[in-house]
């Protein structure tokens, strides 16, 4: 299956954010959407991020978000949202209010996790809904500013991501899947960490380096710059003063802060 999701929004604070209540709508919908995209193509389906995280206003956030949509052809769109209002439970907008299976077993399968089920709605009036080329449903997790929120916090997004994945293709999402690919991750760091250690070690010739250029090893180029641009190191009128140790130092770091900036899904 090829299916579009989007965490609704943008992220919180920009024009076009979501609600806030005793939960962050913009965090959650990205907790959990970002959790589902990886459930699904464990799966083996085709999947494409659909998510606007910053625009001039709500308007252009929308559009954003529909021309990712239609630019494949998709035969799911999802937009994860949470709702407010003082409302309890969970609901799915399609066009019209029309019940198709992937709309209803979503609101069955989160209604298993303790959630009221509010039913499907008419969303003929969203945008992301009225304008999807592909059929499309707007899922409302639960509601932010009620004891919904609390009941969400107590289970996590990942059980959230794994009900929706079940509600689309029938099977839940594995919530170990994430994991083993950080594992993955973590594992290959350590590999590259531990040649470079070596690439170290075995340098005949070791050398001061004073500037990002030609006489700088490639492998450390990128991360040195970073290192320097973030305020992590700095040069006097001489230039950096480092060291072939003090390169892979930087190299570390470097990769590091991507790995975990990969796992909580954020840009460096």
């Amino acid at each position: 299956m090829r299916i579009g999701i989007n965490c609704g929004h943008t992220i919180s604070g920009q024009p076009g954010c979501g609600v806030v209540g005793r939960i962050d709508e913009s965090v959650e919908t990205r907790a959990v959407g970002k959790i589902l995209i990886n459930m699904l193509k464990s799966q083996g389906h085709t999947v494409h991020d659909c998510t606007n995280d910053y625009a001039p206003s709500t308007t252009s956030n929308l559009r954003q978000i529909i021309d990712m949509a239609n630019a494949h052809p998709l035969d799911l769109f999802v937009s994860i949202h949470f709702n407010s209002g003082g409302g309890r439970g969970t609901e799915v907008f399609t066009y019209g209010g029309k019940i198709f299976p992937e709309a209803e077993n979503t609101c069955k399968a989160i209604h298993e996790l303790g959630f009221e089920n509010r039913g499907i709605k008419d969303g003929s009036n969203l945008y992301v809904v009225r304008r999807s080329d592909a059929k499309a449903m707007l899922v409302e997790c639960c509601f932010v500013d009620t004891d919904d929120a609390d009941e969400y916090k107590s289970i996590g997004a990942k059980k959230m991501a794994s009900a929706i994945c079940k509600g689309i293709t029938g099977q839940a999402g594995n919530e170990d899947d994430d994991m083993k690919n950080y594992d993955e991750i973590i594992n290959k760091m350590g590999e590259e960490i531990a040649s470079l250690k070596e690439e170290v070690k075995i340098l005949k010739n070791p050398m001061i380096y004073n500037f990002v250029d030609e006489n700088m090893p490639g492998w450390a180029k990128e991360a040195v710059q970073w290192c320097m641009d973030k305020g992590i190191i700095s040069g006097t009128g001489n230039g950096l003063n480092l060291t072939d140790a003090k390169l892979w130092t930087c190299v570390v770091i470097h990769r590091t802060v991507k790995l975990i900036a990969k796992i909580i899904n954020v840009k460096i």
